[in-house]
């Protein structure tokens, strides 16, 4: 029997390279990936692999009656994979979907766990978490870091300093990502304006949730904050990211942050709270963590952040890139595909 065929659900996604990246090492290590959607549901064959990444949308519709079809549609769907001989994976990216839980996320998604053959976690304090929530065993569930985005996103050459009136001689702290309640950009603007610092500045870029007000950064009246409220373009990522000199990632709730990935895949330091699997990622050296219930904890953490010396910084984040290493998180994922040794890497 040849290899089998990876079927990527999704293979990319135009909101996350990690998909993308992941599918592009698995081929290089040499098995076959295709992208699954509705089209490619009765593809796979005995020994092939269906590995799923975000869930939650193919058991969910917008009304309850709904989601009970479209769940039972998805748990009959996995079952046929099963006796077919398909193997199916899962990558647990986040406990819960970003939306919020539900009783039904839980009975589904402790579900998938079960017909799954393994899962994927990207840290080990996510193991613990996910084996505790769902009451599948430890053993079931593989640690394979998240892959780092160094040379994914291209710079367009666009002086971001510039366009907002930052001077290049300023500390600049950068919040990037979608503008929601559970990101806590209000605690941020809070702790920065506490600092009484003149020589930083702090800019907030991304898009905001439907419903979601930026007026506290109004209240404040603090002239040293840049906002702009809209979608970064992948094109101008890595230029915003570069401008910075520190990426602050102030989550109420995480489970895994790709932005403190793509913030080290661009050797900058990350200010985070000491949440979920920021501080496997964010090791000694490559950033300020901050205990969340400290109500100084953040502002702290800020101001520490200002003393960080660049060169030591960068060694240290240069060292966490390398455990990060894409070739090395497909060659063990191929190992658990497998069930063989063939793969063997240093993960």
């Amino acid at each position: 029997m040849g290899n089998p065929t990876v079927y990527m659900w999704p293979k990319q996604s135009p909101h996350n390279k990690y998909s993308e990246l992941l599918t592009r090492s698995i081929e290089r290590n040499g098995l076959r990936v295709e992208h699954y959607d509705q089209k490619a549901a009765l593809k796979p064959r005995r020994g092939d692999i269906v590995h799923l990444h975000w869930p939650s949308n193919s058991y969910t519709a917008s009304a309850f009656p709904l989601t009970i079809v479209k769940s039972l549609f998805f748990a009959l769907l996995l079952l046929f994979y099963r006796t077919r001989g398909v193997r199916l994976f899962w990558t647990v990216h986040n406990v819960w979907p970003h939306d919020g839980k539900t009783r039904w996320d839980l009975l589904m998604r402790k579900y998938i766990l079960t017909v799954c053959h393994q899962a994927f976690v990207l840290s080990e304090s996510v193991k613990g978490e996910v084996a505790a929530t769902f009451g599948v065993p430890a053993s079931k569930l593989v640690v394979t870091p998240h892959g780092h985005y160094v040379d994914a996103y291209a710079r367009k050459g666009t002086d971001i300093r510039k366009r907002f009136g930052i001077a290049p001689d300023r500390f600049l702290f950068l919040f990037i990502g979608r503008i929601n309640p559970y990101k806590g950009v209000d605690k941020l603007v809070e702790a920065f304006s506490s600092l009484g610092h003149d020589g930083c500045e702090l800019l907030i870029a991304g898009q905001v949730d439907a419903g979601y007000s930026l007026d506290f950064v109004e209240r404040t009246g603090d002239g040293r904050i840049r906002i702009y409220p809209q979608f970064v373009d992948d094109h101008e990522l890595a230029d915003f990211l570069e401008a910075a000199n520190v990426i602050v990632l102030p989550y109420k709730q995480i489970t895994t942050s790709g932005s403190a990935i793509l913030a080290l895949s661009h050797k900058k330091p990350v200010v985070a709270p000491r949440l979920g699997a920021l501080g496997e990622y964010v090791s000694d050296g490559c950033g300020i963590l901050y205990d969340p219930e400290d109500p100084n904890g953040l502002r702290n953490a800020l101001r520490a952040s200002m003393d960080m010396d660049a060169k030591e910084t960068e060694m240290h984040i240069t060292a966490k890139l390398r455990e990060l290493d894409w070739g090395r998180i497909a060659g063990r994922m191929i190992q658990v595909y497998t069930g063989t040794k063939r793969y063997e890497v240093n993960a």
